[in-house]
């Protein structure tokens, strides 16, 4: 076969391959080359004939580099060797080809040279080229999505997560692929979505479901998932979970606001039917006192009505309290609002309890911010608050136990006080009534039931909100939420009742 084939028998098939094809001998000197060779490359004989390959493949008098050529191996006589060639043609077109090099051998079995056959597989590069870029454009697109995307083959086996999973679940991906789908939720919960996707046509949306993350705490996900299809049979599932966490948080929020609006109202139409209640009650329960305590004082003191007298007397100033705490509820009166420290104001209503007695056989614990906690607002009022909730902390306790007041600032910038008793906490059926007016769990003649109410009101009035944040048999917990500046129609109304200076 070496030399020119023009002699040789097998020069018509030489000249028939489809592929691009060159003898070279052992210098690498080129001795035969076809008719598609020269076409493809526009080349005519006298340009390959007699030249060294790397002169016709790269115009170039250097020869390549060992790593890049396999002509000595083929040389030797190895199998299966070949070149990468690339290159840009004239249409500026990127051209791969892969030249296979394979040993021809004379009658002896040893080898005279090599031939060289071209292969042009730049279709098959741009094709993966592609595949490789569609590929990493999925790959980016699925670690962009908010939700977790994790994918599983028919036996629970994971296929695939997104890089959401480690901000959602705390897992990086490559901690939960090839694990089962139970190490993201209860094995119960994911028989009964793939019953779904068996009775929904294989797609499913919205079901509510509840994942772990990688310390076991649960987290409700919205699910929706299908199956992936071959040849018309399911071959793996597909699910999205959306974390709720956050979309459950500010429905409770908007719950216990719609709550606290609906309960605002309702105390501002109670308020004012209280004020008319109040004031037409006050002139006769004076009279009563006034006349009662005459006809006590005018009779000897061993007279036997001097007792009837006196629980006249005593029922009346229980309902003068009443009226007291009716009007308070219903105040709209004058508002002093100053810049103050909560912590300073809570301090104030410890020093204004008169009877220091109560406080006799409570331990009072105090965990003051270490700072200022600043606000706006009427220091009377909002002493009347706090009074209040210390002394229900102490009846709460039947006046032993230990008193807990702490004051901090919260992530959202509220100024916070929570009152903490050991008492034996609050019933669930009264939960919900703490706050109402005339509510109270205390013996006859021991409260109105209107010091939560018009606490209630004042830390509204205020911009803040009040409510129990844990009650049980360890105690209760009353927490109070302050911001820092007070709203507009709290400023304008203390401005409206500012007493104007005498000129």
């Amino acid at each position: 076969m070496m030399g020119h084939p023009a002699g040789n028998p097998y020069a018509r098939l030489f000249n028939q391959l489809p592929f691009p094809t060159v003898v070279l001998n052992r210098e690498m000197v080129v001795e035969a080359v076809n008719q598609v060779f020269l076409k493809r490359y526009g080349l005519s004989e006298d340009q390959v004939l007699g030249h060294r390959c790397h002169e016709v493949f790269y115009q170039s008098e250097s020869v390549c580099p060992e790593n890049r050529c396999h002509f000595a191996e083929a040389l030797a006589g190895q199998d299966n060797c070949f070149n990468l060639h690339h290159y840009v043609n004239r249409a500026g077109e990127e051209v791969f080809e892969e030249i296979h090099l394979v040993a021809l051998r004379d009658d002896q079995g040893e080898v005279e040279g090599v031939l060289e056959i071209v292969r042009d597989i730049s279709q098959a590069k741009r094709l993966e080229a592609s595949l490789t870029e569609t590929n990493e454009f999925l790959h980016r697109l699925l670690n962009s999505m908010v939700g977790v995307v994790v994918a599983a083959d028919m036996d629970g086996k994971i296929l695939f997560v997104n890089q959401s999973v480690k901000r959602v679940l705390d897992f990086e991906p490559e901690e939960l692929v090839g694990k089962p789908l139970t190490m993201l939720g209860p094995p119960e919960d994911l028989r009964q979505a793939r019953r779904l996707l068996d009775n929904s046509r294989g797609q499913v949306q919205g079901v509510r479901t509840k994942v772990f993350t990688k310390i076991g705490e649960e987290v409700p996900v919205r699910l929706n998932s299908s199956y992936v299809y071959r040849d018309g049979a399911p071959v793996a599932t597909v699910g999205i979970f959306t974390d709720l966490r956050e979309k459950l948080k500010m429905e409770d929020h908007l719950v216990q606001a719609r709550m606290q609006v609906v309960h605002s109202e309702k105390l501002a139409r109670l308020g004012r039917m209280a004020a008319g209640i109040a004031h037409e009650l006050n002139n006769p329960l004076t009279g009563i006192t006034v006349y009662a305590e005459l006809l006590k004082e005018s009779l000897p003191p061993d007279h036997p009505a001097q007792n009837d007298l006196n629980y006249i007397i005593e029922d009346t100033e229980r309902c003068r309290d009443i009226v007291r705490g009716l009007l308070e509820y219903s105040r709209q009166g004058e508002l002093q609002v100053e810049d103050t420290d909560i912590s300073e104001v809570v301090e104030d209503a410890f020093n204004l309890i008169r009877d220091n007695s109560v406080f006799m056989h409570v331990e009072v614990v105090r965990h003051y911010f270490p700072e200022p906690l600043m606000i706006q607002g009427d220091k009377k009022l909002l002493r009347q608050v706090f009074i209040n909730l210390l002394m229900n902390a102490v009846d709460a306790m039947d006046g032993r136990g230990t008193l807990t007041v702490t004051t901090y600032l919260d992530a959202e910038d509220f100024r916070c006080v929570e009152v903490s008793d050991t008492g034996g906490g609050i019933d669930q059926e009264n939960l919900r009534r703490v706050f109402d007016p005339f509510f109270t769990t205390k013996a006859v003649g021991k409260g109105t039931g209107l010091g939560l109410s018009v606490a209630f009101g004042v830390i509204t009035r205020h911009g803040g909100e009040i409510s129990v944040k844990e009650t049980g048999q360890q105690g209760t917990t009353f927490l109070v939420r302050l911001p820092a500046e007070a709203p507009h129609e709290l400023l304008a109304f203390a401005r409206a009742y500012k007493p104007q200076p005498r000129g």
